[in-house]
């Protein structure tokens, strides 16, 4: 009997089996290589989560130390400022037994000494006989700038109570006022900052009718002293 002319032949059948298993052998090594890729990139994947946790503990570590870095430089800062401070408060006290003289004029030759006793007997009168014992030091500060711009006089007592009465008598020295000399404190230079920076504040009061002036480095308005740091 004739075989079908629909049924395939063996050789067909058998290529087509044999395409088959090409595909599959093909699909494994394709799955192979897959596999072998998994593989690798499970192990850079492992590396790279052992890499991240390194990094995280070192970030941690690293917050930690700033943590600690940034609370030792905040000690510092605060350490500076009341070492700064208490220098600052010891040249202060140490300013109290001076006066500043400016507006006197320069002479060659010129005894600064002798300059301020009169001077200052024409200020307080009462101190006339014991100002030449009351002053230890009294000099121009500075270069020589020529004689249209006298230098300062800086004067140093050796009795802090002449000192106070001689400020005291010159804010109403009419002497003073007709020579065109003014006194005034040795202040320190944080000093004079604070008060320059509440000046506005202490001229602006007294505008007012209001009593103000200084203490220190503090204005006081009314019996308030304010701080530079609170303007």
């Amino acid at each position: 009997m004739r075989r079908p002319a629909s049924d395939p032949s063996n050789a067909i059948l058998l290529e087509a089996i044999e395409r088959l298993g090409k595909k599959q052998d093909d699909f494994m090594e394709k799955l192979l290589e897959v596999e072998k890729s998994v593989a690798s990139n499970s192990v850079l994947i492992s590396d790279l989560t052992l890499r991240i946790d390194a990094v995280e503990k070192y970030s941690e570590n690293t917050a930690v130390k700033s943590g600690k870095m940034d609370s030792q430089l905040s000690s510092l800062v605060a350490e500076n400022k009341r070492l700064w401070d208490k220098v600052d408060e010891l040249d202060a006290y140490k300013r109290r037994w001076n006066l500043r003289i400016s507006g006197v004029l320069e002479e060659e030759g010129e005894n600064v000494k002798m300059i301020i006793l009169d001077i200052f007997r024409q200020v307080s009168p009462g101190l006339a006989d014991v100002l030449q014992s009351s002053i230890d030091v009294a000099h121009r500060l500075g270069p020589k700038l020529g004689y249209t711009r006298p230098r300062t006089i800086i004067v140093q007592f050796l009795s802090r109570s002449h000192r106070d009465r001689i400020w005291a008598d010159a804010r109403r020295s009419e002497v003073l006022k007709q020579k065109k000399i003014r006194i005034s404190e040795d202040l320190t230079e944080r000093t004079k900052e604070a008060r320059n920076k509440l000046w506005p504040l202490v001229e602006k009061a007294r505008k007012e009718g209001r009593r103000a002036g200084f203490g220190g480095p503090n204005a006081v308005v009314d019996g308030k002293r304010i701080s530079a740091d609170d303007v």
